[in-house]
């Protein structure tokens, strides 16, 4: 709760202000002033994602050993984690790039809705942001409940939204 509350407090206003700018500029004026908070809170949630996406701590640590052996003692970049990650778990990590270059907090909203008839419920997510390059990849957490129990009834997964508008069913 308090990442969530810094996150909205600090970093939000200055994605959402003239002083926006992407995790990783194409240019900056001076070195001091790159290290902002969307450098920092951003990037770790960034960092955080490819946790999720990559299935919890086993995938990330795959990622971060093969990071290590190729570039120990090196200078890097994004694009060499973001390949070590992609590599060592043999995932296409391509458009998740695009957080690296996208100004702004992106917005996911939803829809849903319950088929009686064949018992499924669908979940449609829609993203905005100000990426040029497209949609965004964005994992999502998502499980059901039973409304009346509490029960959990379909298992938390991670649905990854790589368009404008998806629809899951379950």
């Amino acid at each position: 709760i308090e990442d969530v509350k810094s996150l909205r407090g600090r970093q939000f206003n200055e994605d959402a202000s003239p002083m926006s700018h992407p995790i990783r500029p194409e240019s900056y004026i001076s070195m001091d002033n790159f290290y902002t908070a969307t450098v920092y809170s951003k990037g770790a949630e960034v960092i955080r994602m490819y946790q999720t996406i990559l299935g919890g701590r086993e995938g990330f640590r795959k990622g971060m050993d093969l990071y290590f052996q190729r570039h120990d003692g090196h200078a890097v970049s994004c694009d060499d984690f973001r390949s070590a990650m992609a590599d060592a778990n043999d995932v296409d990590l391509s458009q998740f790039a695009r957080w690296y270059s996208t100004n702004g907090t992106p917005t996911v909203t939803y829809s849903t809705d319950y088929n009686k008839d064949n018992e499924t419920f669908s979940l449609t997510l829609e993203q905005s942001s100000q990426s040029t390059e497209g949609p965004l990849h964005i994992p999502i957490s998502v499980g059901l409940l039973d409304k009346t129990t509490g029960e959990e009834v379909v298992p938390t997964t991670v649905l990854e939204l790589k368009e404008e508008k998806q629809t899951f069913t379950f």
